[in-house]
């Protein structure tokens, strides 16, 4: 009864829609016009990705992969078609026979990244490009300046999808049908629109709303959304097809048109237009829960649908795929929406907040230390340090110059070299792209800047984080290599090694590459070369982090993890751990699901940091620490509280204030 006197308000009393995007309080990302080539993303540095993410080849097509040059093998490539090419029209994006040559190894390549059951259907390859290495944003602005290839078959398309593991949400701004070849199709100049929604949150917990409709539907199909069950998920969506000849007068086949897409808090709005002065709004839905998390852009062809809905023509495959007849893409445009919540530290205001924030320095030296949200800072003098922890949302600094200098902490490389070397031209803006793994791409950008002006000494990279590559790299076992043979010795079988002693005694040596070592006996030995990629240890006993360790996790409640003399990140990752600093700069880092911990601090220690520190934990410090009580010095640093032991010691608890932290080196 709900349902059918919602139908019928919504029929008659849709709100009127708006004739043009609104662009207020939108900053812009991306203006890409492939003037100067495809930026290809190689892992280090670059804009756009031309695989879909963990590199499997296959997604939601028939008898089509996604391919570049760089999977296969150089002997290969040379007989792959071009996929990618840019001309003067644009970014073209191709679909095409597959040659004998590169017909078996990939078709290998699939066996041996999990889609080997899929191999044999494997006739053709398409290309695509995505920001999911470099870029996501909740909410913003998204265009696509394109012409559509012609041929039953063909699918190009630009959306959005979740930048963290799993699927729904996803936004689709764009995806068109080929017109057929000599004989029409029923999908000729047909263009869908949708949002695409599920109960689960982040996390997989089933907790959002999907019990809703759409009222500025026009139709009952508008308005009702579809599902779909899949496997034990039950997927929704709010779609339409709209007829881009018969409701607009364009040829999407002959001429270039815009199509876009504004994502709000509120509303999904989406819009077609020859160009962008002349763009309608064509559909409107409102936000699903589901739809409220940063997503990363694709631009991709199809060729060949699942379910073999949409095959092409035996007949018509060489016009189908004709190198001209491609997706061509003039331009791809993202802008962001500002934040709300404006910090000016000339007005006091402190840098240190968890949400989005626009922050202003002082003309002086400043120390920034913004939250985990998406901030914006503005620099205008002085010799500025801005403290930075790679998280979920990006960071856009302006005004960066010679004198100020970047603190990285949690980035996935352990050098100011590693960190230059990544530097990415992107129009007028430098990007720092630090890739994924393979979820939540994290991007520095710093505005109107070139990658030349960039010194590495303005760079400090402290307690980095290695990337997951056995989660993040299909072709990787992911899980750890034994000692099978029970010789007491581990050796890696590849670089970037996942070795486990199973609780008895073994040498694991490490290689160039990012290495786990799980260690569960303490008689254990970790030999790891000194410049061998960032390193993790999971300790499941008492266990002293080996000096070119770099991050150790104590995986064991009860036990003690103590930190080498060169310093380390040291995480508590259940109840009851004792994490121990030594004579380096320690991070100690407490997980939200911990209880219990202690955290001790001896005499000759470096400049320290904890994190996740509240008072179910304990801070125990040494007793001749304690013996220099008078000299300490406390005060509020823009991330929380500093302890001043000495002039070479100090322990910075995040997030506390003041008189906090004095009440527990009271014991209180």
């Amino acid at each position: 009864m709900f349902i059918r006197f919602f139908l019928y308000l919504a029929l008659f009393a849709a709100p009127p829609a708006m004739a043009a995007p609104n662009w207020d309080r939108t900053i812009p990302i991306l203006e890409e016009r492939f003037e100067d080539g495809l930026n290809r993303y190689d892992g280090t540095s670059g804009l756009w990705s031309t695989l879909p993410r963990r590199g499997q080849l296959m997604t939601n097509a028939a008898q089509t992969v996604f391919l570049d040059y760089g999977v296969l093998g150089a002997a290969v490539d040379q007989h792959l078609p071009k996929l990618h090419e840019v001309t003067p029209d644009g970014l073209l994006l191709r679909s095409a026979r597959l040659p004998d040559a590169a017909l078996g190894p990939v078709r290998e390549y699939m066996a041996q990244t999990g889609q080997g059951r899929r191999a044999d259907k494997i006739r053709f390859a398409t290309g695509e490009i995505t920001t999911a290495h470099t870029w996501s944003q909740a909410y913003g602005y998204f265009e696509v300046e394109a012409r559509i290839p012609r041929g039953k078959g063909r699918w190009p398309a630009f959306w959005m999808t979740f930048a963290g593991i799993g699927w729904p949400p996803e936004i689709d701004v764009m995806e068109a049908f080929g017109a057929g070849i000599n004989v029409p199709t029923k999908r000729d100049n047909a263009v869908n629109t949708a949002v695409y929604f599920d109960r689960l949150d982040r996390n997989r917990a089933p907790v959002h709303e999907v019990e809703i409709t759409n009222p500025f539907g026009r139709t009952p199909e508008e308005i009702i959304p579809k599902s779909k069950v899949r496997g034990k998920n039950t997927v929704y969506n709010f779609k339409r097809t709209f007829d881009a000849n018969g409701e607009y007068g364009s040829n999407i086949y002959d001429d270039f048109h815009t199509y876009a897409a504004l994502w709000t808090p509120e509303h999904v709005i989406f819009y077609f237009g020859k160009d962008r002065d002349s763009l309608v709004e064509v559909y409107r839905t409102p936000t699903p829960d589901d739809v409220h998390e940063p997503m990363f852009v694709i631009a991709n062809d199809q060729f060949t649908a699942r379910g073999g809905f949409w095959s092409p023509r035996e007949d018509a495959l060489d016009a189908v795929l004709d190198p001209e007849n491609a997706y061509r893409i003039r331009s791809i445009t993202v802008r962001a929406f500002e934040p709300e919540l404006v910090l000016d530290l000339k007005s006091g205001d402190t840098s240190f907040d968890a949400n989005g924030s626009v922050i202003h320095d002082t003309k002086g030296a400043d120390v920034i230390a913004p939250g985990a949200g998406f901030d914006i800072i503005h620099l205008s003098g002085g010799a500025d340090r801005i403290l930075l922890t790679r998280g979920k949302e990006h960071k856009i600094i302006s005004g960066f110059d010679r004198n100020d200098r970047l603190v990285l902490e949690g980035y996935p490389f352990s050098t100011a070299k590693d960190a230059l070397a990544r530097l990415t031209q992107v129009g007028d803006d430098v990007w720092l792209p630090t890739g994924a793994d393979p979820a939540w791409p994290h991007t520095i950008i710093f505005r109107d800047a070139r990658v030349g002006d960039f010194r590495a000494k303005q760079f400090e990279v402290k307690w980095p984080v290695a990337r997951d590559i056995w989660r993040a790299e299909a072709g990787r076992l992911n899980r750890p290599q034994l000692d099978q043979d029970g010789d007491g010795a581990l050796t890696p079988d590849q670089p970037g090694a996942w070795l486990n002693d199973r609780a008895k005694p073994v040498r694991m040596t490490g290689s160039e590459l990012e290495d786990r070592f799980v260690v569960a006996h303490g008689r254990s030995i970790i030999a790891e070369p000194k410049n061998g990629g960032v390193d993790t240890l999971w300790a499941r006993t008492n266990y002293t982090v080996p000096e070119p360790i770099e991050v150790g996790i104590q995986q064991k409640p009860k036990a003690t993890l103590r930190a080498s003399n060169r310093g380390a990140r040291l995480e508590a990752a259940a109840n009851f751990v004792i994490l121990e600093g030594k004579a380096g700069d320690d991070l100690f880092v407490i997980h939200p699901d911990s209880r219990n911990c202690a955290i001790k601090i001896n005499a000759r220690g470096g400049h320290d940091q904890l994190r996740g520190f509240h008072d179910g934990h304990r801070l125990t410090l040494a007793p001749d620490l304690l013996a220099t009580r008078t000299a300490w010095q406390l005060k509020t640093v823009p991330n929380g509280t500093l302890i001043q032991f000495s002039a070479n010691h100090s322990l910075l608890i995040e997030g506390l204030p003041l008189r906090d932290v004095e009440q527990i080196l009271n014991g209180g």
